[in-house]
């Protein structure tokens, strides 16, 4: 009987024996194949450690790594307006911070791909995730150093007890503030720290895309990979959220606790504490760099399928012999990518996309704030749910499609097409949705330029150190420059607390003023903005992984982590370097108040919104 039953075995049946128990026979007494997929980390290799060493485990392990590199870039996003008043920076410098990261990935992501694509990725990638943990803990210097600065001297509690027992900077009261230089070069010092910074967290980050996801790849079936790489990408927008909603917790508090100032987070005056979130993202990462270390080389079920491979090719399974990294091997790896059409002209769509959204993602929440008078909380708030709703709906939406139906390449190009269509929608829609500006008084000079020194304050004799501590005449909603700039002659605390100045020359019924800008109803405004980004991030998402798959199937397999690395250099050298700092420049162009320390420019107090919005939004059509 048992005779028969061997004779009557099917072929395919009879393979899949013979590889299992090649596989088997593989793992009892082969060295290299238990260091090649034994899960651990040194002599830390347990045997309870080896039922995470599957795919599964991969997955959520590398969407954990890509969510806390997306905390700490959308936390520093979320902080740029606090950080530019702050330090005084100007948002072209910001700008320059952010392409930084970009020149740090540029330098390596080639060289470290090319040595790592043969070699131990995953540990690659936790070496890299390091340099991410150590980025994180550079930006506290600055507060370690300086703690809350000029700010916290301003409106510490015995300074603000004497403002509000004096009068100060009335119309002919006004007097010269003292002014710290030393303080205000911490500024500088500080930027180019930050600019460190972000070279260190791009050096590290280079190789989580390429090295990660070829990982993934590797190790995963085909029929089942497109929905591996949405999963981890969804898992990686979580960190969106996490990094925009830590930073919108974080500037709720003032940049330093021990100090109450007389004014809400609302008031453009407001510093929020931008430090508080960069330690617990720095410990965040560095526990899942430690996990993502523990990795084997290869997943056991990736090792047996290739054992059941290459018997079923008739051969019996050796391990692939890993050459030595040659300039002549790279140099033919990266000549049949620039020769192959397809790679690069997907390369090439996708540079022009990502040119039009990055710069404007980066100054989103300052965007939003400056656009529909809303504080640093609230824009952080809104842009963290936007991230992640709608994109993970799209993302997984897209991932269901493409499991269930499986669309051929030229399909998935074409909903690429569409939803960039529907995006030129979406943004023309943006250009539409506008909010009453703050009318901020000054008189204009003859060569077109505006000044806060009017007429009728002309006597007031306002001192040029004055700082921005606008006032509000609520029947007219003129915002003036300060109480002096109002022409107000005095002052007194309503029964409420707040404070009121009185007999202002500036105004036409010489009547009183609150202290605080005027308060903007925006919204209506608001609300569709928003509903119209959740649009644009559902239908972006849905082609991200089929994006993904085709730059991954139109390679060799050898080749699909220098792919990756190659569109990512295509990217930093066309967007992402140039991108930050020429929408920085461009926003810069929309103020009409500068902030001065010291005889020097420093941070915008006022954008001009509706030019705000052209010079955001319109380069965007050029390139979509």
């Amino acid at each position: 009987m048992d005779t028969e039953t061997e004779t009557d075995e099917s072929p395919t049946n009879a393979i899949t024996r013979r590889g299992d128990a090649e596989a088997e026979s593989l793992s009892g007494k082969g060295a290299d194949y238990q260091e090649e997929t034994r899960c651990g980390l040194g002599p830390c290799n347990f045997d309870w450690l080896q039922r995470f060493a599957s795919k599964k485990a991969y997955v959520v392990i590398y969407g954990l790594v890509g969510m806390s590199h997306l905390a700490i870039a959308s936390y520093f996003r979320g902080t740029i307006s606090t950080l530019e008043k702050e330090f005084q920076i100007p948002s072209s410098f910001i700008g320059l911070i952010g392409s930084a990261g970009d020149v740090g990935l540029i330098l390596t992501t080639l060289s470290v791909t090319y040595l790592g694509k043969r070699s131990h990725k995953t540990r690659w990638v936790a070496y890299g995730t390091y340099l991410v943990v150590l980025g994180c803990f550079i930006r506290l210097i600055p507060y370690w150093l300086y703690g809350g600065g000029q700010s916290t001297i301003d409106y510490s509690k015995s300074e603000l007890t004497t403002q509000k027992n004096n009068i100060t900077h009335l119309c002919g009261k006004s007097f010269k503030e003292p002014e710290n230089c030393e303080d205000a070069s911490s500024g500088s010092v500080s930027a180019y720290i930050f600019l460190i910074a972000s070279f260190v967290h791009g050096f590290g980050c280079s190789i989580y895309y390429t090295l990660g996801m070829a990982y993934l790849d590797d190790n995963a079936k085909k029929s089942k990979g497109a929905v591996m790489i949405v999963l981890s990408l969804v898992l990686t927008m979580f960190g969106s959220t996490i990094g925009f909603l830590l930073a919108s917790f974080s500037l709720k508090f003032y940049i330093d606790p021990g100090v109450t100032p007389d004014f809400g987070t609302t008031d453009p005056r407001w510093i929020g504490a931008w430090w508080l979130g960069w330690g617990p993202l720095g410990v965040m990462t560095l526990v899942f760099a430690i996990m993502m270390s523990m990795f084997p080389r290869t997943l056991p079920r990736a090792m047996q399928r290739k054992v059941k491979a290459a018997v079923a090719a008739g051969r019996s399974y050796v391990p692939e012999e890993i050459p030595k990294p040659s300039l002549e091997d790279f140099w033919k790896t990266m000549k049949r990518l620039f020769k192959n059409k397809i790679l690069m002209c997907n390369n090439l769509s996708t540079t022009f996309i990502i040119f039009g959204y990055d710069g404007q993602m980066l100054f989103l929440p300052k965007y939003m704030e400056t656009q529909f008078n809303i504080s640093a909380t609230a824009s952080n708030l809104a842009t963290g749910s936007i991230g992640l709703l709608c994109t993970a709906a799209g993302l997984l939406v897209s991932a269901f499609f493409i499991f269930k139906f499986k669309p051929r390449a030229r399909y998935l190009a074409a909903w690429n097409v569409f939803t960039e269509m529907m995006d030129v929608v979406g943004f023309l829609s943006i250009l539409m949705i506008s909010c009453e500006s703050l009318n901020f008084q000054w008189s204009t000079l003859p060569d077109g330029g505006k000044t806060i020194d009017m007429p009728c304050n002309s006597n007031c004799a306002c001192d040029s150190s004055i700082k921005y501590s606008p006032v509000c005449h609520l029947s007219s909603r003129e915002t003036f420059f300060s109480p002096c700039h109002a022409g107000c002659q005095d002052s007194f605390f309503s029964q409420n607390g707040t404070k009121v100045f009185s007999d202002c020359s500036c105004t036409a019924d010489n009547g009183p003023v609150l202290d605080g800008p005027c308060p903007l109803d925006c919204r209506s405004a608001f609300i569709i903005f928003i509903v119209v980004q959740c649009v644009q991030r559902f239908l972006g998402a849905t082609g991200r992984a089929g994006n993904c798959l085709i730059q991954f199937r139109c390679v060799d397999v050898a080749d699909k982590a220098v792919a990756f690395a190659l569109l990512e250099v295509l990217l930093c050298v066309f967007v992402f370097i140039p991108g930050p700092i020429l929408y920085g420049h461009l926003i810069d162009m929309t103020c009409t108040l500068w902030g001065m320390t010291c005889g020097k420019t420093g941070n915008c107090w006022i954008y001009d919104a509706e030019k705000l919005r052209y010079y955001v939004y319109m380069p965007i059509f050029g390139l979509l």
